[in-house]
This record gives C-alpha cells, structure tokens and sequence, in this order.
C-alpha cells in the first residue's frame, strides 16, 4: 500500500501547479493509496479554503469534495481508521521528532499522517509536507516526490 497524506491528494482535486505529475505517479502504480481517516476532514477545509480565496469558481469545493468521497467509497483511496495503534505510533513519531538535538517541529496531524503509514506498513509515503517528509524518512519510511 501507498500512503498519500492531504498535501498529496489534494493534488488529485483541485489544480495546482504540480497536480499532473501526481495524477501521472497514481495513474501508473498498481498500489492500493491509503490515507488516515483525518484526510477527509483535511481535504473539505482545504477545498472551501481554496474556493474562499477565489482559487476555485462557487461550486467547486462541492464538486471536489464529492470527487474525493466517491474515491473513498469506492476504495480507490482506503482510509485508515484513528485508534489505538495509530495513538500509540504517533507518540512514537511525536518522541522521534521532536526529542532530538535539532526538533523537527512536526503538527499534530502530520504525526497522525506518519504514524497511519507506519501501522499499515507503507510502501512508500508520498507527501510534499516539508516536515512530514523529513519525519518520515526518520521513521525508516521511503518517501516521494
């Protein structure tokens, strides 16, 4: 499985300068893409947000947002539930990260994204969080772009 936090999916989406090369990275893995359940509520402020600040015509958050659940309900995109063990991995992560001699000052949700891949033993992590990327690759995981 290929895990894609929100900075990635949203790519899928709505356009954005880079959105080709990740529809062209998903469109040729044969992987399952799995995301925590945290996305969905990480992609609709995300795609409001973007149609707020005019980045989308009025009606495009709708459409996106829907674009995303009908991906979720057909498992195009498997999403990871938020218990136990994904808690326990993020304190892990949260430990990795930020008891260091140089913290990489990583959020809350980005921990959780990190900490899902590594309970579903990812592949590969793909993300274009700065933080998360370097966190991830503490964490041993593979990451992309």
């Amino acid at each position: 499985m290929v895990y894609w936090d929100t900075s990635a999916l949203l790519k899928l989406y709505v356009p954005e300068p880079d959105s080709a090369a990740f529809l062209d990275l998903i469109a040729k893995s044969d992987e399952l893409v799995a995301s925590s359940a945290i996305a969905g509520t990480e992609v609709l402020c995300a795609v409001y947000r973007k149609e707020a600040a005019g980045d989308l015509k009025a009606g495009g958050a709708r459409a996106a947002f829907r674009r995303f659940l009908a991906d979720c309900k057909a498992r195009r995109i498997v999403q990871i539930p938020y218990g136990d063990d994904v808690t326990a991995a993020t304190a892990e992560i949260v430990h990795l990260a930020l008891l260091r001699p140089r913290p990489i000052m990583i959020r809350a949700l980005d921990a959780i994204h990190v900490a899902s891949a590594i309970v579903i033993r990812a592949s590969l992590v793909v993300t274009t969080d700065a933080r998360m990327r370097e966190v991830a690759v503490l964490a041993k995981l593979r990451v992309l772009p």
